[in-house]
């Protein structure tokens, strides 16, 4: 069932206002980071957006969400915080979401869940190398963590941080994909690399 444009408007103001109080409550501890003006793609879990996002309040920068009914209602708040969407899979070359990627690339800092929008959970899908390699910009790994979280029964057990908790953002260091044959071998290298960023993660 198609949701009413005014609802849709009072979700997208209401949840932006939630997410602006909620991260207000946060202590964020953030290691790593690079500078706004650095083009490069974020990577990080489906799991982690909630994370990522209010960590990332007032940022420009272009982020792939669905294109589906529950795609709009993250898409929505999303862009009143600042954020930049590209609707649609990334992992479609050709894709409206995929076209839009490679042209932000070169005006801002892009971010994608690798393992979004459908799973499996924690699996590196290709979109994400292909954009490194096509726009030849590199991709940055983040590993997140919330001290106090709920976490939702869903395919990747999405996680809402709790007032007042603590959350870590771990950086990684710049991916670069400039070959053909690095692209081909993008995804073990990639896989292995946010593991190891991941055990760096508070307990």
């Amino acid at each position: 069932m198609k949701i009413p444009s005014w609802l849709m408007h009072c979700e997208r103001k209401a949840g932006a206002l939630f997410l602006r109080c909620l991260a207000k409550t946060i202590h964020f501890n953030i290691i790593n980071k690079p500078p706004d003006d650095f083009k490069c793609i974020f990577m990080f879990w489906h799991r982690d957006i909630l994370l990522m996002t209010l960590h990332r309040i007032g940022s420009d920068a272009c982020v792939a969400i669905s294109s589906s009914q529950d795609g709009e209602l993250i898409a929505g708040p999303v862009e009143e915080l600042g954020f930049v969407t590209a609707r649609g899979s990334t992992n479609r070359q050709g894709s409206n979401a995929y076209r839009m990627m490679l042209r932000m690339a070169k005006e801002r800092q892009l971010g994608i869940t690798p393992d979004g929008p459908k799973g499996p959970s924690k699996v590196i899908q290709p979109g994400v190398a292909r954009i490194a390699y096509t726009a030849q910009v590199p991709i940055i790994a983040v590993a997140m963590h919330a001290d106090r979280e709920w976490i939702f029964h869903s395919w990747d057990k999405f996680r809402l941080p709790k007032p007042f908790c603590t959350v870590t953002a771990i950086y990684g260091e710049p991916f670069y994909i400039k070959t053909r044959e690095e692209l081909d071998n993008a995804i073990p290298a990639l896989t292995k690399l946010f593991a190891e960023l991941e055990e760096k993660l508070p307990s």
